[in-house]
């Protein structure tokens, strides 16, 4: 009897340590989540950017000029192409090894399909231009996707 007394004092002194201590940790933690949950109220002056080339053949073009009192952040790249070799690339400047700033990565293939896909992070200032290279001999279509904000921010 003495010991089920001791292992029911034990017990509840471990759940009540349990308790303090996980009411305790748990604070930093649900602010953190919080904070991300609410990141884009945070940033009103967020606007989502998407950009979309489709060609047959290779090319290297200006794409995107960053509007003025805006700077992008471009985030992803993804391409689809029915060649069976594909290199696309964004270009800080003309097109030079030396101005490579990322090139996609080619992750496989399906049904005859290539698929590039990559994440990243290029920030571009106002007034600055996004050079597309797509080296490439059959129908692809690039997708970039990013965001602008206000350049005071």
């Amino acid at each position: 009897m003495k010991n089920r007394t001791t292992n029911l004092l034990v017990l509840a002194a471990v759940l009540a340590l349990g308790s303090i201590l996980g009411s305790v940790l748990a604070k930093p933690v649900w602010a953190q989540v919080r904070a991300a949950l609410v990141r884009d109220v945070d940033h009103p002056a967020r606007q989502a950017v998407t950009i979309r080339k489709f060609t047959t053949g290779s090319i290297f073009e200006s794409v995107y000029t960053v509007p003025a009192g805006k700077k992008f952040t471009l985030e992803h790249m993804s391409c689809t192409s029915l060649a069976t070799d594909l290199y696309a690339g964004i270009f800080d400047g003309g097109l030079s090894h030396a101005n490579i700033v990322y090139s996609v990565p080619v992750i496989g293939s399906s049904n005859g399909v290539l698929v590039a896909d990559g994440a990243t992070r290029i920030y571009y200032d106002s007034g600055a231009v996004l050079n597309l290279r797509i080296f490439v001999a059959g129908s692809t279509t690039c997708t970039l996707s990013g965001h602008t904000v206000d350049a005071a921010q």
